[in-house]
């Protein structure tokens, strides 16, 4: 068997971004750019009001004080949307509204809050600077500025910002589309209550939550039951997506059809098998340079092997660059004992102590337990090279919840690290 950070070594070999389309920007949050963006034009387009209150020479009210009240002529009101009517002489004033243009003459603006009357004369009760309270043209964005690079992760902010630049639609990185195949006599679905020895299908539900996270678009597929027909059938159907994710069937059992049904196929095995616990069985190949992964069926071992392995190269095939699942260094709370040999990934929750963050197992790590893994913040990194993480301990942890801070910037996410021991 390969080493967990082999394998990922070898998917990510394996894996390139799909292509470019276009996309209203509604269905572009947390998609990836792959146009430079341009302003079209200054934004904001003209100089204006940072408040509702009167457009005025600062030279005309110089001396203005509650005591020294300055009376100036209102011209009229500019409402947001609207043009001034008017330019602004000595010894005048334009009722101006937040946004509303600054008439021309005016280089400041009194907020109405320093200001008595409401009619045709108002009384200026404090001084201003030149261009107190006015929004120039073009402080957000110049004409011809870069606004956005290829490459940027679309937020919100960002598809507003691309709607002030008119820019209904854009060009960004396609989503993989994922075909997701459950194997298994025992699944039922997840409004069929289970009889007998039978399971609910959990690991779809699981993994396509997992794609979208991912940034794809899942399609749970009926399941395959356990004959090589139904196996072959399912996978074939798969194939027409940029991705296949199965789950079971990928060990030595009597009923384990996959890896046979693959071959015959014509699949290109990449690797079959990894040291690592939980998610030895995982099997990886591409068929039509697309990516095929074959997840252990157990439900934890299905959804470690996705963080671990699937998740990085959906990333890649979506534009992303940050593949790896978030990192934080730990001390370990309690003694956490590991696999021989194997490089393990214990769930654990976090907890703050001062400066420092502590990782303690959140129980059973049976690999059917998946219980385990929604209570956990993290994936504690056992290294193959030790079989006990003393308490006090440094170690990685691949960070789950979003809710969990303090993690370092996604990396190219290989695992293991050298330990560094309590003293």
């Amino acid at each position: 068997m390969i080493s967990a950070d082999e394998a990922l070594k070898l998917v990510l070999e394996n894996i390139a971004p799909l292509g470019i389309e276009r996309a209203p920007i509604l269905d572009a949050l947390g998609r990836v750019l792959a146009e430079d963006i341009r302003s079209p034009r200054d934004i904001p387009g003209f100089d204006n009001s940072a408040m509702d209150g009167y457009a005025v020479r600062a030279a005309d009210i110089a001396r203005a004080g509650a005591s020294n009240p300055i009376r100036l002529r209102v011209l009229g009101t500019v409402a947001a949307g609207a043009m001034p009517g008017a330019r602004v002489e000595p010894g005048t004033a334009m009722r101006t509204m937040t946004g509303a243009p600054v008439a021309e003459g005016a280089d400041a603006i009194v907020p109405v809050e320093q200001t008595r009357g409401t009619g045709d004369m108002v009384e200026i009760l404090a001084p201003a600077e030149p261009r107190s309270f006015i929004r120039p043209r073009g402080e957000d964005l110049r004409q011809g500025e870069v606004v956005m690079q290829a490459g940027k992760r679309l937020t919100a902010a960002d598809l507003g910002t691309l709607a002030s630049l008119n820019r209904s639609t854009i060009d960004v990185m396609r989503r993989p589309r994922v075909a997701i195949i459950s194997t298994g006599d025992e699944l039922v679905d997840v409004d069929q209550a289970p009889a007998g020895a039978q399971i609910v299908n959990s690991n779809a539900y699981s993994l396509a939550g997992a794609v979208r996270e991912a940034g794809g678009e899942p399609t749970i597929l009926k399941v395959a039951r356990d004959r090589p027909e139904e196996i072959r059938a399912r996978f074939l159907e798969a194939f027409g997506f940029d991705a296949a994710l199965s789950t079971g069937g990928v060990s030595v059992g009597q009923f384990d059809h996959v890896k046979g049904a693959l071959d015959e196929l014509g699949m290109r095995q990449v690797f079959h098998g990894v040291a690592q616990r939980p998610g030895r069985p995982l099997k990886f190949g591409t068929m039509g340079g697309k990516p095929i992964f074959g997840l252990p069926g157990n439900p934890v071992s299905t959804l470690v092997c996705f963080y671990l392995y699937a998740r990085p190269a959906l990333r890649r095939m979506g534009g992303r660059r940050d593949l790896g699942l978030r990192r934080a260094t730990v001390r370990c709370a309690v003694d956490i004992r590991t696999a021989k040999d194997l490089t393990e990934f214990v769930r654990v929750r976090l907890r703050r102590e001062g400066d420092e963050l502590y990782a303690t197992p959140t129980g059973n790590q049976g690999s059917g337990i998946l219980s385990s893994l929604s209570r956990a913040d993290a994936l504690l990194i056992g290294p193959a090279s030790v079989t006990v993480l003393a308490a006090g301990d440094q170690a990685t942890v691949l960070v789950l919840s979003e809710d969990a801070g303090d993690a370092e910037g996604a990396t190219e996410p290989f695992f293991e690290r050298p330990l560094r021991q309590s003293n």
